[in-house]
């Protein structure tokens, strides 16, 4: 079984892609370098939230009387 020709892009198109990437990604990283950044709580990085101590889980464990 044969394979089918591909049909190839001209060279202008592919280098008009690529430039417009590169535009792109340029703008992402501005983008990114500009953001607020998005930090974690801690309650997210636990995967057993039960066993993960936070300065909530203490004053809610002090007033419940078990800490």
């Amino acid at each position: 079984m044969l394979m089918a020709n591909r049909k190839k892009r001209p060279k202008m198109v592919f280098r008009k892609f690529l430039s417009n990437n590169q535009q792109r990604m340029t703008d992402y990283m501005n983008h990114m370098a500009t953001a607020e950044k998005y930090e974690r709580e801690p309650w997210m990085l636990g995967s057993d939230p039960e066993s993960v101590v936070t300065p909530e889980s203490i004053v809610e464990l002090n007033q419940l009387g078990e800490g």
